[in-house]
């Protein structure tokens, strides 16, 4: 079960190359959990729409709506973090007043963030980071930006503690760091392609995550996975006369192409798939979905994938 991997991480950041499907993989990733009982709470922190609907509910937003029931099992709540709301979270917390902390949140963050370059990531983690140490759910998942921006993004702390040497900025930079290198608490799913630039995006910003952020690695998954097809080793010609068929030349000059096609296919992402393999010592496959508009049914595959349960 998916639940066995994550161990008792409570936040699971999943991130990925644009075009990748990572924001759909965290959506199968908060499905699976859930069946197996866990509360889920997902955060997009891009706010990236269609999410809240594959799951089973609203458009997500700032205010946290439960998506899915799970029957007899866990659910799936969702929300964004915009920055200004959690600068204004974060201003209840230091006691500054409701009336003041609102025109402060609205008029200030921006002047501040530009004075403060990472501000604004470190307020969206620190939300993340209270949720978690407040119980808000069995499992975070948290659905990161596109990976060049995913660094950037949860180094956030370690940058602004660099030259923020004391006050409530290092106080928060302190604790969301050390709930990032905590493999207790936290942990980080790559999401990638079995194709040659996907791969050595992926192997950088793994590498990237653990020596830049120290955060531990859950298992890299490998998404839009083609299906093995062992009859395409055997001509057309010769499945054909197996059958007892003929074929005619043009038929039998398509079926090469296309078969020879599959071929190449099968053998560049087996060749991506070893390098996975090489690289980490947990690689998750899941299936190619043959549809340009995904449904719930499509994310239960997934899940399913994720869960160890397909075939």
């Amino acid at each position: 079960m998916i639940l066995d991997r994550l161990g008792d991480v409570g936040v699971a950041v999943v991130a990925g190359k644009g075009g990748v499907g990572s924001s759909t993989v965290a959506a199968a990733l908060s499905l699976a959990a859930a069946r197996n009982g866990a509360d889920v709470l997902f955060i997009s922190v891009d706010g990236k729409p269609g999410i809240g609907p594959l799951l089973g509910g609203r458009e997500l937003d700032e205010n946290e709506h439960i998506l899915r029931k799970i029957r007899g099992a866990g659910r799936v709540r969702g929300r964004t973090i915009p920055a200004e709301q959690a600068f204004g979270d974060y201003l209840e917390l230091r006691g500054v007043g409701g009336l003041l902390r609102r025109a402060a949140a609205s008029s200030s963050l921006g002047m501040i963030a530009a004075a403060t370059p990472g501000l604004e990531h470190l307020l969206v983690l620190g939300k993340i980071k209270e949720l978690e140490r407040d119980g808000a759910a069995d499992l975070i998942v948290v659905d990161a930006p596109p990976a060049g921006n995913a660094v950037p993004f949860l180094r956030s702390a370690t940058g602004l503690a660099d030259v923020v040497n004391s006050g409530a900025v290092r106080e928060q930079a302190d604790e969301v760091d050390e709930l990032l290198r905590d493999p207790a608490r936290c942990a980080a799913m790559v999401v990638t392609l079995a194709e040659e630039t996907p791969v050595n995006e992926s192997i950088e910003l793994a590498d990237e995550l653990v020596a830049d952020v120290g955060i531990a690695l859950l298992p890299i998954v490998a998404n839009g996975c083609w299906p093995d097809r062992p009859g395409l080793a055997r001509t057309p010609l010769g499945a054909a006369r197996v059958q007892k068929h003929s074929l005619s030349a043009d038929a039998r000059r398509v079926l090469e192409s296309s078969s020879g096609f599959g071929a190449s296919v099968l053998t560049r992402q087996a060749r991506q798939l070893a390098r996975l393999e090489r690289h980490f010592d947990d690689v998750i496959t899941l299936p190619r979905l043959p549809t340009a508009r995904l449904a719930l049914h499509h994310l239960t595959t997934l899940a399913d994938a994720l869960d160890g349960e397909a075939e």
